[in-house]
C-alpha cells in the first residue's frame, strides 16, 4: 500500500495518517520518538484507539514532498496488519504478547537483525544523499533495533 492510502487529511503544516500498527503502544512510542527528533516536525501524537497519527510540521522547513517521502519510508517499516487481526504466528511481530516475550523471541530477533541492517543502510544512504529526514528516521529506528538486540542478547554479551 502507498502512503496516500493511509493519509486521512493533509494541509500545509498538518497531516493525519491511520495505520492499524499504530494501535500498538510500543510502535506508537517508536514512531513519535523518531518524529520528535526530525527537523521540521513540530509535534507528533498517536491516538492508539484509532491507530491515528497527527503530525504538525513547519512547511517552510519541510516540504509536502519531503514529508511524504519520509512517511513512505516509515510505512515500509510498519508491520502489515489486516483489519483488527492479531499478529500471524511465525511472522516475528509480537502484538498481544508480553513485552519481555516479544523482545526475546527468536523470530523477532531474526527480523530485527534484518531490520537493523536495512535501517543502517538507509541511514547511510540518507547521509550520503543529503536527505536529512531519511537519515534521522532510519538512524533512530536503527538505534531502537540495536537496543532490542542488546536486551535480547544481554546474557551472552
Amino acid at each position: 500500500m502507498a502512503v496516500s492510502d493511509h493519509v486521512v487529511s493533509f494541509v500545509d503544516g498538518r497531516v493525519r495518517l491511520r495505520h492499524p500498527a499504530l494501535k500498538d503502544a510500543a510502535i506508537a512510542g517508536i514512531v513519535t520518538g523518531v518524529l520528535s527528533e526530525t527537523k521540521g516536525i513540530l509535534s507528533a501524537g498517536v491516538n492508539p484507539r484509532l491507530g491515528s497519527l497527527l503530525i504538525t510540521y513547519a512547511p517552510e522547513r519541510l516540504s509536502k514532498e519531503q514529508l511524504l517521502e519520509l512517511a513512505e519510508q516509515g510505512l515500509k517499516l510498519l508491520p502489515a496488519l489486516q483489519h483488527g487481526e492479531e499478529a500471524r504466528h511465525g511472522s516475528g511481530v509480537c502484538f498481544g504478547k508480553m513485552l519481555f516475550d516479544c523482545l526475546t523471541s527468536r523470530n523477532l530477533t531474526r527480523l530485527m537483525s534484518r531490520f537493523m541492517l536495512g535501517t543502517l543502510g538507509a541511514s547511510l544512504a540518507g547521509a550520503v544523499l543529503g536527505r536529512s529526514p531519511l537519515h534521522v528516521l532510519a538512524g533512530g529506528l536503527f538505534t531502537v533495533a540495536s537496543l532490542q538486540h542488546i536486551l535480547a542478547h544481554r546474557k551472552t554479551l
